[in-house]
């Protein structure tokens, strides 16, 4: 069964250790981002420190990926996607404490969508506690199929990032 772990202060500390190697093996101007629950203070999830380092040109994400896939795992990501690449610390199933690197550029929707998910739950507390209910209630329907289980957060979470560009001060991209 897919496993949720309540919140732990130090997926920051993993983050900023993390953030610090990506800014010591790549060159350039690039944004690293803390997302997902990890990044959301008191959001159970799966404990997975999720990463977004946006560049401005595919050819910049191109390069830095000849760095990152000596340190990081490509993995097929199920999930529809543009031009995000996805890497992982794991080469096996994922668990607490690993690492997710998505790669994208900087005016991609992927990349301000992420933020304005991450920004507007950390703001507001209903809708955070709804996506920590929404995650208990999925993992109670789907075995160990990451795929369909974030498939299942899917709506919640347009339906998040829809109200944040709707806020005026969560309008402006990033």
């Amino acid at each position: 069964m897919l496993q949720l772990h309540h919140y732990d202060p130090s997926y920051n500390d993993i983050f900023k250790r993390e953030s610090e190697k990506i800014a010591k093996l790549l060159v350039g101007d690039y944004l690293i981002e803390h997302i997902g629950s990890t990044a959301i203070p008191g959001t159970d999830g799966k404990g997975v420190v999720d990463i977004i380092v946006a560049f401005n040109s595919i050819e910049e994400m191109l390069s830095a990926i000849i760095i990152l896939e000596k340190h990081y795992h490509f993995i097929d990501d199920k999930v529809d996607r543009d031009t995000r690449i996805f890497m992982t610390s794991s080469e096996k199933d994922s668990g607490e404490g690993d690492i997710h690197l998505h790669l994208v550029l900087k005016d991609s929707d992927d990349y301000n969508d992420a933020i304005l998910f991450r920004d507007y739950l950390i703001k507001h507390q209903d809708a955070k506690q709804a996506y920590v209910n929404l995650k208990y209630d999925i993992q109670k329907n789907i075995t160990n199929d990451r795929a369909e289980y974030t498939k299942h957060k899917a709506d919640f979470i347009h339906n998040i990032i829809a109200l944040a560009k709707t806020n005026s001060h969560y309008g402006a991209k990033h």
